[in-house]
């Protein structure tokens, strides 16, 4: 009897041992996962970020050009009018890229999310109580 016991608890070790390998591995993949949608979110988050300044340099480049040339008020408001407008525009643009990349991120985190909790179940299966 002693020897069945034996036997069990090291089955029993070998199982545990096992599961906890998958586990370890599962978590590492679903980290690069994650590790991955974070760099490609960065990346996109930094080209608006490169958008919005090189958009700053032009306004700043359009003004001094603007007001280097000799023009009365009407003109030089006017033509201000149209860059604000302009750049305005562009910010615009700018700022509805980074909330479709918010959006698109938060649909790809939950994805992820509930991968890892699929991944998980099959390997640790959760006991439903009712």
């Amino acid at each position: 009897m002693r020897t069945t016991l034996l036997l069990g608890v090291a089955l029993m070790t070998n199982e545990i041992f096992e599961t906890m390998n998958k586990l370890g591995k599962s978590n590492y993949d679903a980290m690069q996962e994650l590790y991955n949608i974070n760099l490609k979110i960065a990346g996109q988050i930094a080209d608006q970020q490169q958008a919005f300044i090189n958009l700053s340099m032009e306004c700043v480049t359009s003004q001094i050009e603007m007001l280097g040339k000799p023009k009365d008020y009407k003109e030089v408001i006017s033509e201000q009018t149209t860059l604000i407008n302009e750049a305005s525009a562009k910010i615009q643009g700018i700022a509805r890229n980074t909330v479709d990349i918010m959006n698109e991120s938060k649909d790809e985190v939950s994805a992820w999310v509930e991968k890892g909790v699929e991944d998980a179940a099959t390997i640790v299966p959760f006991s439903k109580s009712a």
